[in-house]
Formats: C-alpha cells, structure tokens, sequence
C-alpha cells in the first residue's frame, strides 16, 4: 500500500474552494478526524468525506442530522464490499 498523501487545510480550502467554517463544522460534529493536528492536515480520504458532506448538504439539502447516518451507511457499504473482494 502506498504512503497516505497529507495536505494542509488552508490547502484543501484553496484547492477545492471550501470555506474554513465548513471544515471545522466537519471536525466539530466528528465527521471528519484531522490526521495531524499541528499543522491541520487531513489525507485524501478524509478530503473526500468532505467533498461528500458538502455535496450532501448544499445540492441534496441534507441536514445536519442526517449526516452521521448517511456515512455510517457509506461506511458499511465499504466495509462490506472489502469484506466480499478479500472472500473471493
């Protein structure tokens, strides 16, 4: 497996036009848990939980409630797909 590709939050906010407010919501409802903390960084996955919870919330209209239980399900869907590609 290769090494995990780390990136600064101030850069994921620059390179995918986020708002910082938006991250932190992110990290304070524990969506999302910083890789490193000093400086923020988070890695890819996360970076892509957070393209998710945003397409989710702004052109879904999903709300705040909702969120936890949409990447629990997600998350047993991966879980679940890794666990039928290793039985076969």
């Amino acid at each position: 497996m290769g090494k995990k590709i780390l990136l600064q939050v101030e850069e994921i906010i620059t390179q995918y036009n986020l708002e910082a407010s938006f991250i932190i919501m992110c990290i304070e409802n524990e969506w999302i848990e910083l890789t490193n903390q000093n400086p923020a960084m988070l890695d890819q996955e996360d970076i892509s939980r957070v393209l998710l919870i945003q397409d989710l919330k702004e052109a879904m209209g999903v709300n705040d409630d909702s969120v936890p239980i949409i990447l629990n399900l997600i998350d047993q869907l991966h879980c679940l797909q890794n666990q039928l590609l290793n039985f076969s």
